[in-house]
């Protein structure tokens, strides 16, 4: 053994148990704040985290299937021939979620000095959010209505995109598909 190796031993001798009890329980006390309990705030942290990616991604899925839509359906046009589309969103859309509102009343009746009686009703309502359980027992909120993004523009780039008719027509397939104006769309002819 080296004489690094026979001085870390003797050090190691030399240690209370006192000592050795402390090292321990810090060591103990590091194991718990460094690994989360399942199912406290540091879960809950990581599904919002996965939740805003899994948004992003539905949100350039969603982005992505348009685009790929709309290639598709332009290709067909005669004259249009070969079509590249790009398509911005202005929002990402809305969800709602359904509500639960449960009410509960309670009545009183008091007597008073001169022989008659007062009621008096009070009603609570209290408003929660409906969730429902996945195949894998996640709870989410139970979606009753969801809005598509709004799109801001749309850019086609199509080997037919000098033509004035062909342009027209793009526009107006466009316009008839995502409900927008005609200065949100712009045409450009494929080099």
């Amino acid at each position: 053994m080296s004489g690094k190796g026979k001085e870390f031993l003797a050090k190691l001798r030399k240690i209370k148990r006192e000592q050795w009890l402390i090292y321990l329980l810090g060591a103990a006390l590091l194991a718990v704040i460094l690994i989360p309990a399942p199912g406290g705030e540091s879960g809950k942290e990581t599904k919002s985290a996965s939740q805003t990616v899994q948004t992003a991604a539905k949100e350039t899925g969603q982005t992505a299937q348009l685009e790929e839509q709309l290639t598709w359906a332009l290709s067909q046009v005669e004259g249009v021939g070969e079509v590249e589309v790009m398509i911005t969103l202005e929002s990402t859309g809305t969800k709602v979620v359904e509500k639960d509102h449960p009410a509960s009343s309670t009545s009183s009746e008091q007597t008073q000095e001169g022989g008659g009686t007062q009621n008096s009703t009070s009603a609570d309502t209290d408003e929660t959010t409906v969730y429902e359980k996945n195949a894998d027992g996640a709870q989410t909120p139970y979606v009753i209505s969801e809005t598509l993004p709004q799109i801001r523009g749309v850019l086609v780039v199509a080997q037919g995109g000098s033509d004035p008719v062909i342009i027209r027509q793009i526009q107006e397939a466009v316009m008839a598909l995502f409900h927008i104006d005609v200065n949100k769309i712009k045409v450009m002819k494929m080099k």
